[in-house]
């Protein structure tokens, strides 16, 4: 349904349960400096991406930095857990965007103040489009907001607004 192949991630469920060893994945990337605070980053064989900084932050501004990128992979990943999780209810989808912000306290990275130098106060706009009810499309959403992996692995509570 929607697109989402189930059969394959049915087949990696049986084969979890069937041995509970190949539920743990290893993820890997490689990071190679290129000058500066920029970086090329490889996983599997993608083609490789560059992360750099704004020019405020030491950078030259040619590529996102590594904080827009963990941003947006968290409402990708809380995304791709609304949409299976919706599919899985028999909802058709339409449409789905989000958006998030969050904040980062800069002082804390350029080593002027101590404190908490992670992402703070994330936040998430869902605007779905489909054939549930709000109501249902809220539940999925809060549900999928505790079982995206990537969200999960942010420190702060994530505030959920489902438009």
């Amino acid at each position: 349904m929607n697109g989402i192949q189930f059969d394959k991630a049915q087949a990696t469920v049986e084969a979890i349960k069937a041995n509970p060893e190949l539920k743990m994945r290893k993820w890997h990337a490689d990071v190679s400096w290129k000058g500066g605070v920029k970086n090329e980053i490889k996983i599997r064989d993608f083609a490789p991406y560059l992360t750099d900084e704004p020019e405020a932050l030491g950078g030259t501004d040619q590529a996102a930095n590594p904080v827009e990128y963990l941003i947006g992979a968290a409402v990708s990943c809380f995304i791709i857990t609304f949409e299976v999780m919706a599919s899985q209810a028999g909802v058709k989808l339409e449409e789905v965007k989000a958006e998030i912000d969050a904040d980062l306290n800069a002082a804390v990275f350029l080593g002027l103040e101590e404190g908490d130098g992670g992402i703070l106060n994330p936040i998430i706009k869902l605007n779905a489009k489909t054939s549930a009810s709000p109501e249902e499309v809220k539940q999925i959403a809060e549900t999928a907001l505790g079982k995206s992996p990537v969200l999960s692995s942010l420190k702060d509570p994530v505030q959920l607004i489902v438009e």
